[in-house]
Formats: C-alpha cells, sequence, structure tokens
C-alpha cells in the first residue's frame, strides 16, 4: 500500500472514529435527557391523580374514574392504585412497544423508566398509593428519528471530510506523480523540466529531479560530444574535416563485401597537382586553407548523390565511394567536382591555381577492396600522364533484370502476388561462439535461375513505391521461419518503409498473427536511410512494444549523438557500421570509438553487435572492446565450424 494511501486510511480511520464517537455521546445524551423526561411526567401523573383521589369521593367507582381518565388522556404504560394493605384495587396498562422503531434500538439504549408513586389520603388518613409509570414509545420515536437526522448529518460531513481529503490527496499526489514520471523519463533518456509545484514540501525535491534532469542531460551530451570527437579523431582527416583513409578503406571494405550493398558501383581518386611546389611558396598553413577550401567545394559539388563517401587519402589525395551508380553518373560526378575546384579562387603571387587530375573506375561486389584500389591508383596515374579524366568500367556493370521502371514494377509486384521472394540467412554470433540471432534478408528468384539481392531490387522497389510491402513480405517470411525454429530472427526494413501509409498498421496484423511467437522477432533498420529526425522510427518502436518483439539498428556510426533519442524508444540493440570494424585491431583510434560506443550504449541497457567481422583478429579485439556480438564472414565460419 503506498504513503499516500495509508495516509488517507488513517485520516479516514480517524475521522469515523471522531464522528462515531460524537454520534454515540449524542444518541447517549439524548437518551439520558428522555429518561428524565419520562420520570418527570411519571412523577407529576402520580402527584396529580393521588391529589384528585385525595380530593374526591373515597368510592370505588370514582377512584376508578380517575384512573381511567387519566390513564386515557396521557402517554402511560400503567396506572396502578394500591390500597393501604398493598393489595392493587385498580390498574391500567398497556403495551409499551414503540412503532416504527427498530428492534435493536430498544435492545441497545434501554431507558431506565421508574415509576412515579404518590399517597392517597383522606383527611389525615392514608388510605392507598398510586403508582404511575410512563410510556417510552414517544420517546423511542423522538429518540429514532433523531438518530436518522444525527446520522445523516454525520455521514453527509464523513462523506465531504473523505471527499475534502482525497482531493488533498490528489493535489498532492500530481506533483508526486509527475515527479516520478519525471525520474522514470530520466531512466529512459527523456529529460523534462517540471514547474515546481505549490505544495511547499515538494518544491526542494522538485527542484532536486530538476537539477538531476538538466545534470543527466549535459552528461548524456558531453558523452555524445565525446564519441563525436573519437569518431571524427578516428575516421576524419584533420586538416579537411573528411573521412580518412582507413575509414574509407573499410566502407570500401563493407560495400564490396555487403551482400545486400548494390552490385556495382564506381570508386575515383581525384589528385591535386603541385601541391609540393603550393606549400613551399605559400606555407604550410597558407596550403592547409586551401585544402579546407578544396574539401569544402568537393562536399558541396556532392549535394543530392545519395550514399557517397568523400575522403582524403593522402596528402593530394582525395577519394570518392559512389555505391550503386554507373559509369556515366561517376563521369558527371568527377567531372563536377574537377569544375568546382577550378571555380575556386586561390591564387597568391606566382603560384597557379589548383589543378586536379581524376579516375573513375566500376567495381564489382565480391572483389577485394585492394585490387579496386590499385586498379585505380594505375588509372589515375594514366589521368596524371594524359592530363584527362579516365573512366573504365573494366566489365563491371550487371545486365538490369528489369531494365525501366514498368518493368521493375511488373517484375516486383508478379514475385509478391506468386510469393517468389525467399529469405537468406546469417548467423549474429556472441564472442563465446553462442548463436544471438538469425538475421534475414530478402531475395528475389529470376527467371534465369540468378538470385537478385535486396541491394538490386530495393532501390527500384523505393522508386515504384514497393519497398514496404516487400518489407512485409519479409516479415511474413520470418514469422513462418519461427514455426520450424525456436531462434530469435532479425529481418531488416527499409527506413522509407516507415513512413509509407499503412505500413505500419499493416504491420502490427502481421505480429499480432505470430502470437507469444513475436518476442523472438526483431526488426532492424538502418541507419543510413534515417533523417536527423529519426522519422517514423517511434511509431515503429511502439508498434514492436505491443507484441514484445525488439528494434535494432544496423550500419550505426553516422548518428551517434542520437544514442539517447534512441534508448528512449526502448531501442534494444544496434550494429556498428562494418566500416568502424575494418582492420579495428590494427586501427587505435576506432578502438577507442567503438569502446566509448559500448560503455555509453551498456549505460543505457542498449546490446552493441559488430557488422562485417572478417577476421579473427577483428572478433577478438571487438570482444575485447566489450562488442556483444559478431556478424560477417567470420561469424558463419565460426557457426559451419561448430556443424
Amino acid at each position: 500500500m503506498s504513503l499516500l494511501k495509508r495516509l488517507w486510511v488513517s485520516v479516514v480511520v480517524a475521522m469515523g472514529l471522531v464522528l462515531v464517537g460524537a454520534f454515540a455521546v449524542s444518541l447517549m445524551t439524548a437518551r439520558g435527557y428522555f429518561e428524565q423526561q419520562l420520570r418527570a411526567q411519571s412523577s407529576d401523573g402520580a402527584v396529580s391523580l393521588a391529589l384528585s383521589m385525595s380530593q374526591q369521593t373515597k368510592d370505588a367507582a370514582t377512584m376508578e374514574l380517575l384512573v381511567t381518565a387519566l390513564f386515557d388522556g396521557g402517554h402511560y404504560r400503567s396506572i396502578r392504585f394500591i390500597d393501604s394493605s398493598g393489595k392493587v384495587k385498580i390498574e391500567r396498562s398497556q403495551p409499551d412497544q414503540p412503532e416504527d422503531v427498530p428492534g435493536w434500538l430498544v435492545t441497545v439504549l434501554p431507558m431506565d423508566v421508574r415509576p412515579g408513586q404518590a399517597q392517597v389520603s383522606d383527611g389525615w388518613r392514608q388510605i392507598g398509593l398510586v403508582s404511575v409509570e410512563a410510556a417510552r414509545g414517544y420517546a423511542y420515536r423522538s429518540l429514532w428519528n433523531g438518530v436518522l437526522q444525527l446520522g445523516s448529518l454525520m455521514l453527509a460531513i464523513g462523506l465531504f471530510w473523505a471527499m475534502g481529503v482525497s482531493a488533498l490527496l490528489r493535489w498532492v499526489r500530481q506533483p508526486l506523480a509527475e515527479m516520478a514520471e519525471q525520474a522514470a523519463a530520466i531512466g529512459t533518456g527523456q529529460f523534462r523540466v517540471l514547474a515546481e509545484p505549490k505544495v511547499v514540501e515538494l518544491r526542494s525535491v522538485a527542484a532536486a529531479l530538476n537539477h538531476m534532469s538538466e545534470r543527466v542531460r549535459a552528461l548524456f551530451a558531453e558523452q555524445a560530444a565525446r564519441i563525436e570527437a573519437l569518431r571524427d579523431e578516428g575516421s576524419r582527416d584533420p586538416g579537411t574535416g573528411l573521412l580518412n583513409r582507413a575509414c574509407f578503406s573499410g566502407e570500401l571494405r563493407r560495400v564490396l563485401a555487403d551482400s545486400d550493398a548494390p552490385a556495382v558501383g564506381c570508386v575515383g581518386m581525384l589528385r591535386i597537382a603541385d601541391l609540393a611546389t603550393l606549400n613551399q611558396h605559400l606555407g604550410r598553413a597558407r596550403t592547409d586553407e586551401w585544402l579546407m577550401a578544396v574539401g569544402k567545394a568537393m562536399q558541396a559539388s556532392l549535394d543530392g548523390v545519395d550514399d557517397v563517401s568523400l575522403a582524403r587519402v593522402g596528402g593530394a589525395d582525395f577519394a570518392i565511394l559512389l555505391p550503386g551508380q554507373g559509369l556515366d553518373e561517376g563521369r558527371r560526378v568527377f567531372e563536377r567536382v574537377q569544375s568546382a575546384i577550378a571555380a575556386l579562387d586561390l591564387q597568391t603571387g606566382d603560384a597557379g591555381g589548383l589543378k586536379a587530375r581524376a579516375a573513375v573506375m566500376g567495381y564489382r561486389r565480391g572483389e577485394a577492396a585492394g585490387t579496386v584500389l590499385a586498379r585505380v591508383d594505375s588509372a589515375l596515374m594514366r589521368a596524371e600522364s594524359i592530363d584527362a579524366l579516365v573512366v573504365n568500367g573494366e566489365g563491371v556493370d550487371i545486365p538490369s533484370p528489369a531494365p525501366g521502371e514498368g518493368a521493375w514494377r511488373e517484375l516486383i509486384e508478379g514475385a509478391l502476388a506468386r510469393r517468389e521472394f525467399t529469405l537468406v540467412e546469417y548467423p549474429v554470433l556472441a564472442g563465446d561462439g553462442s548463436l544471438v540471432h538469425r538475421e534475414f534478408m530478402l531475395r528475389l528468384p529470376t527467371a534465369d535461375g540468378s538470385v537478385m539481392t535486396a541491394g538490386q531490387f530495393m532501390p527500384a522497389a523505393v522508386r515504384v513505391g514497393l519497398a514496404s510491402a516487400c518489407d512485409l513480405e519479409a516479415v511474413r517470411l520470418g514469422i513462418e521461419r519461427l514455426v520450424r525454429s525456436n531462434d530469435p530472427v532479425a529481418i531488416n526494413v527499409a527506413p522509407r518503409s516507415l513512413i509509407e501509409p499503412g505500413f505500419l498498421e499493416q504491420l502490427d496484423v502481421l505480429l499480432a498473427t505470430a502470437g507469444p511467437a513475436a518476442s523472438r522477432i526483431a526488426l532492424e533498420v538502418s541507419e543510413r536511410g534515417l533523417d536527423a529526425n529519426l522519422a517514423g522510427l517511434e511509431a515503429l518502436a511502439e508498434v514492436l512494444a505491443r507484441h514484445g518483439a525488439q528494434l535494432g539498428i544496423e550500419h550505426f556510426g553516422r548518428q551517434l549523438a542520437a544514442l539517447p533519442r534512441l534508448y528512449a524508444i526502448r531501442l534494444a540493440y544496434l550494429k556498428l557500421d562494418g566500416s568502424f570494424v575494418a582492420s579495428l585491431h590494427e586501427n587505435v583510434g576506432h578502438q577507442r570509438l567503438v569502446k566509448a560506443i559500448v560503455d555509453v550504449a551498456r549505460g543505457l541497457g542498449v546490446v552493441v553487435y559488430a557488422e562485417q567481422v572478417h577476421s579473427s583478429e577483428e572478433w577478438a579485439t571487438a570482444a575485447w572492446l566489450g562488442v556483444g556480438g559478431m556478424t560477417g564472414p567470420e561469424a558463419s565460419r565460426r557457426l559451419a565450424a561448430q556443424g
């Protein structure tokens, strides 16, 4: 029982005791008053009758007439005339049972009415004694009416008193409830500030909670800023703020190894000519300003290009990764970048303007990152020798199975109608090799016997408005897997689906069909497709929470400051982007970043997994840093080794 309820009960009990005591005292006082009145009535009647009988003739008829007249004219229980020898000569009596009065009142409050007596004389001679006892019925009826009136008044007072105490406690409870909600919200990463309550005793508590909320908010902000700084330290070039070589290599390795990344794309390098000469003429500080300006110009020219990675990989070398882009688009992007650099007014003294040489190469998923970079570097040397942009596909273009949006729509809608989609699974293992869950990816078999990955057909599905339908089909297939296995499953959902009308409602219905097994389902959303406001994620979390399902974020690493907000929507886990895991055992900066993320996530109750773990060295380092699970080629090898 809560403290306020105990207080309310104690006040009500005390109030009840006071009212019952007052009621009992009032009844006892009323009964005493009625007893006195009845005794007085009995005594007065006896004296009056004795005087009348003494003054009249003493024949029996006259005396009986006087007794009868008094008995009939008053409220008496009995009247007796007893002669001098003690014999009852005349007696009149009637039952003394009050009407309309409950019997318990007579039992609980008996009235002691002693009869009044007086001597009857004839001159100086005493001839007898009259005994008169007043009837109690009228007194009991008056007492019962008083009980009803007083009881109603006491009940009304008690009800109003209880209502007043309840209102007072509600007035006190409201700020207490708000402070409890504030404390719970702080635990979920929501930092509310409450207005100080009017209850004086609670103001100091509210002020302390507000101070704690602001302090925790500041601590989270400090942690997020520290993580951002560690990310920049390990992933950013200090001179330009762009990605550094290690991070770019990790990103390239990810797109080459991720089966759900686009099957082909472009990667290119751009080199600023005569940077050493410029450095000699202008000095290092001025040259660094130039490089900063070049980086900003390149970033500005890439606005509007989806999923692009821009890095400074050497003193004068810049690299651009364009997953899913064809060579024609790659050529246009690099021509735009070269034009932006050429337009910069960076000439000082005798120094010439900046000139950029560039090469663009196509790649195919599955190639080694070192092979692709070596090919790009060779093409860049050729571009320097001929002073022109070099574009070479090296035969990596994969013909589209359905050219044109209309053909893509027909292909995907037909596959959905015929339920041709399948799932492929990838294990997520804990550091000790035990299974955490199985991650399922959607696949689309084609007429020629090949299988398209999500990286191939999902961009088209997004364009033709069928992304949410594909995601719902993946959830349906995942629920079917739950029937055949007790292993937890994780299913990827496109961020675009979260904001499509009707998706969450249909997902709610699907999860309801899973019943209790829905608690073994986790839905993963890629961080890359989420905006800064995490649109749709909170609504998705509410749907999942209704069914006991979990929410995960994959490819995490860009919106590090969103960690407290992700925790507030009951995030279960996040998967670190593979670019932070690449060569983790060799990259001290990324080790510090991963450790910071793990520490903050652990404090928020969120588990951290690592994506694209390729080697046992990366596995061991991630486990040492506190990562809760790993996925990627190394996880698949270890699961296969377990048999």
